[in-house]
C-alpha cells in the first residue's frame, strides 16, 4: 500500500503543479478556446481533487474517489475530443453519448462536492434538479414548463458554449481567476506570509492587556481575508489562541466566540476578501476595486466591535496577559516584505484597472520572488524546497475545490433559471413585502443565513444572489449594496445557530457548550447583523455618494457610537459593572443612535449621544467612588 500511495502522491503533485502551470500561462497566452479551457480546468481540478483524497484516505472513501477520477478522466477526455462537433451541430440535437457523459458529470460533481463539503451543498443541489424534473407535475404557480427531458439534461451539463450547466458562467469565474486568487493564498502561506500574519496577532496581543484574545482578532483576521474558509482558519490559529485565552482567563464559550468571529471576519478584509469578493465581482459585475472600496468602513467597524467585546470582557474579568505571545520585532520586520510587497502589487495593480486574471498573474509572480530571495537570504528561519512544495500543493487543492464547488452550482443555477423558480422566487418575496423594503429585507436576510448553513461563503452567496438580490434591485436598491448585503449575511451564516460550522469546530476545540458559545459570538459580532441594513439605509457607510456631508458624517459616526453603546448593553460594562438602569440607558441610547443613522435624523443624534455622554460620566463618577472605597480599606 506504501507504494501505491507514493505512486499518488507523485501523480497529485504532477498534476497539481501542471494545472498551476497551466492556469498562469493562460492569463498571458491564449492556450485554447474558452470552452477548451473550462473543460481543462474542471478536468484537471477533478483530478487533484480525487488524488488528494485517494492520498489521505482509505477503505470505502479510497475507491470512491477512484472510480469518481475514472470517470472524470472519462468525460474530460470524451469533451475534448468531440468539443468542436458538439460546439457546431449538437447543442440543439444532442447524441446519445453526449447523455451519458452528460449524466456522468452531474453524478460526479454531487458525489465530489458531497465528500469535500458534506452533504448540505449535494442535497440542495439534487432538490434543484428533483424540482426542474418532477416541477411539471405540481400546480401553479409552482410548475414548470414540460420540456423534454434530454434537453433538461443537456441544459444542467454540457450544452458548452452556452453560459450553463456545469460548463458555464459560474464554472468560468473559477477558470478565470477564482483559482488564480484562491492559490495566492496557498502560496503567500507557503513562502512565509501566515507566519508573518500570526507574527503580527502574537505581538499586538504581548502588548494589550486582553492579550491572547487580541492575538486572536489580528492574527485570525488578517489571515481569515487569505484562506476565505471560517471553519479551515480556525482550525490553523485556533490550536494556540484558543487554549491562551483559556489560560488567562477568558470561559471555554468566549474562546470560542472570538476565535470564530475573528476567523469569519477575515472575509470582508480587502483586499482579498476570501475570495468570494471576486466571485462577486464577476457574478454581479461589479469592478472588484469598487467591492474593495466598500468594504473599508464596514471591516473597520466589525473590528472595532470584536475589539470592544474583548477590552470590556477582559476588564470584567481581570483578564491577564501570558507571557507565551511574546515574539521578535526583528522577526516581524524580516517577514513584513512577503507580506506586503504582494499586496501592495496586488493593490496597485488593481487600481490601476488592470485585469483581475493579470491582476492574480503578477501578485504571484511577486510571492515567489520576494519569498525565494528571503528564503535564501536569511538563516534564521528553515526554507526546505519540499515543505513548500508541499504547502502549494496545498493551496492549488483548495482552489480545486472551488472549481469542483463551481461546476456544481452551475448546476444549480441553471436549474433555478429553467424551472423559472428564479424569477418566481423574487415575485414571492416581493408579495409577501407587500413592496415594503424592509420587509423584504428581513425575508432576504433569513434567505442568506439559511442557505449559508453548512456550506462555503461562495455558494451561500450565489444562491441568494439568484433568488433574493433580483427583488432588492427591483425596489431600486443599488447593485453594490443589494449583493454586499447578500454577501455578508451569506458570511454570518458561519457563526449562526443550528448549523455554524466554524462555531462548531472552535467550540469542540474550546471544550465550550456550543449555545453558549453562540451566544457570545452574536455579543461580539452583533455588528454583522447590522452592517446589511447600513448598506442599504445609510449607504455612505460603503462610500456611496452622498448629497449630503452631514449625512455622511452621521452614518459614519454614529454608527461606531451606536456600537460603543450597544456593545456596553450587551456586555453590562463600561467603566464599571452596569446595573439594569445603565443598562436600559445604554440600550436606548444606542437605538437612538442607530435609528438617526437609518433616518438620517440629526435630532435624534444629539439626543443618543447625549444620553451616550451622561452615562460614561456617571460611570467616571462610580469608578472614582469605587477607587476610594478601594484606598480607605488598605
Amino acid at each position: 500500500m506504501n507504494k501505491t500511495k507514493s505512486v499518488i502522491k507523485i501523480s497529485l503533485y504532477t498534476v497539481a503543479i501542471g494545472m498551476a502551470v497551466y492556469q498562469l500561462l493562460y492569463t498571458q497566452i491564449l492556450l485554447q478556446g474558452p470552452t477548451g479551457h473550462l473543460i481543462t480546468h474542471l478536468g484537471l481540478a477533478l483530478t487533484v481533487v480525487f488524488l488528494s483524497i485517494m492520498y489521505k484516505s482509505t477503505g470505502g472513501r479510497y475507491y470512491i474517489a477512484l472510480i469518481l477520477l475514472f470517470l472524470s478522466l472519462i468525460v474530460t477526455m470524451y469533451l475534448m475530443i468531440e468539443l468542436d462537433e458538439i460546439l457546431a451541430y449538437r447543442t440543439s440535437i444532442p447524441a446519445p453519448t453526449d447523455l451519458i457523459i452528460g449524466g456522468m458529470i452531474i453524478g460526479i460533481l454531487l458525489v465530489g462536492n458531497w465528500l469535500i463539503f458534506g452533504k448540505t451543498l449535494t442535497i440542495v443541489s439534487i432538490g434543484a434538479i428533483v424540482y426542474l424534473i418532477l416541477g411539471r407535475y405540481m400546480p401553479q404557480p409552482l410548475t414548470v414548463p414540460p420540456v423534454p427531458y434530454e434537453r433538461l439534461l443537456m441544459w444542467l451539463s454540457v450544452e458548452l458554449g452556452t453560459g450553463k450547466g456545469v460548463y458555464g458562467d459560474i464554472l468560468d469565474l473559477s477558470a478565470t481567476y477564482l483559482f488564480l486568487f484562491i492559490f495566492f493564498g496557498g502560496v503567500l502561506d507557503a513562502f512565509g506570509g501566515t507566519r508573518f500574519i500570526i507574527g503580527v496577532g502574537k505581538w499586538v496581543g504581548s502588548k494589550l492587556r486582553a492579550g491572547p484574545a487580541m492575538t486572536a482578532l489580528v492574527g485570525s483576521s488578517l489571515l481569515g481575508s487569505v484562506t476565505g474558509s471560517t471553519a479551515a482558519n480556525v482550525t490553523i490559529t485556533g490550536s494556540f489562541t484558543i487554549p491562551m485565552m483559556k489560560r488567562s482567563g477568558y470561559t471555554p464559550e468566549q474562546a470560542a466566540a472570538i476565535e470564530t468571529v475573528s476567523s469569519n471576519g477575515g472575509q470582508i478584509i480587502p483586499p482579498i476578501m476570501g475570495a468570494t469578493a471576486f466571485l462577486m465581482a464577476g457574478f454581479a459585475n461589479i469592478p472588484y476595486i469598487e467591492i474593495v472600496k466598500a468594504a473599508i468602513i464596514p471591516t473597520l467597524l466589525y473590528i472595532f466591535c470584536v475589539f470592544l467585546y474583548i477590552h470590556l470582557s477582559a476588564q470584567k474579568m481581570e483578564v491577564k496577559t501570558t507571557s507565551d505571545v511574546e515574539v521578535s520585532g526583528k522577526s516581524l520586520l524580516l517577514d513584513s516584505p512577503i507580506f506586503f510587497i504582494p499586496l501592495g502589487v496586488l493593490i496597485f495593480l488593481l487600481i490601476k484597472g488592470f485585469t483581475l486574471p493579470f491582476v492574480g498573474f503578477w501578485s504571484i509572480v511577486a510571492i515567489v520572488v520576494v519569498g525565494s530571495i528571503t528564503g535564501w537570504v536569511r538563516k534564521d528561519v528553515s526554507f526546505i524546497p519540499i515543505h513548500v512544495t508541499d504547502r502549494v500543493i496545498e493551496g492549488i487543492r483548495s482552489a480545486s475545490e472551488m472549481a469542483m464547488m463551481t461546476g456544481l452550482l452551475g448546476i444549480i443555477v441553471s436549474a433555478i433559471i429553467t424551472s423559472g423558480i428564479g424569477i418566481k422566487l423574487p415575485m414571492a418575496i416581493e408579495d409577501i413585502s407587500h413592496g415594503y423594503l424592509l420587509i423584504a429585507l428581513v425575508i432576504a436576510m433569513i434567505s442568506s443565513i439559511l442557505l449559508g448553513m453548512g456550506v462555503p461563503t461562495p455558494s451561500a452567496y450565489v444562491l441568494v444572489a439568484i433568488g433574493a438580490v433580483p427583488v432588492l434591485l427591483a425596489m431600486g436598491v443599488p447593485r453594490l449594496s443589494a449583493h454586499l448585503f447578500a454577501f455578508v449575511f451569506a458570511i454570518s451564516s458561519h457563526i449562526t445557530p443550528p448549523v455554524a460550522v466554524g462555531l462548531l469546530v472552535a467550540s469542540k476545540m474550546a471544550g465550550s457548550d456550543y449555545w453558549k458559545s453562540a451566544k457570545e459570538a452574536f455579543k461580539a459580532a452583533f455588528v454583522t447583523f447590522i452592517l446589511p441594513y447600513l448598506f442599504i439605509y445609510a449607504p455612505g457607510i460603503i462610500l456611496l455618494p452622498q448629497a449630503n456631508i452631514t449625512v455622511y458624517v452621521i452614518q459614519i459616526i454614529g454608527s461606531a457610537f451606536g456600537i460603543i453603546s450597544f456593545q456596553f448593553f450587551l456586555s453590562r460594562y463600561c467603566l464599571t459593572p452596569l446595573n439594569y438602569t445603565e443598562s436600559a440607558g445604554f440600550l436606548v441610547s444606542s437605538i437612538l443612535i442607530f435609528t438617526s443613522v437609518f433616518k438620517g435624523n440629526s435630532l435624534l443624534f444629539a439626543a443618543g449621544v447625549f444620553l451616550f455622554v451622561v452615562l460614561v460620566i456617571s460611570q467616571f463618577g462610580k469608578k472614582k467612588i469605587e477607587k476610594l472605597r478601594m484606598n480607605n480599606a488598605r
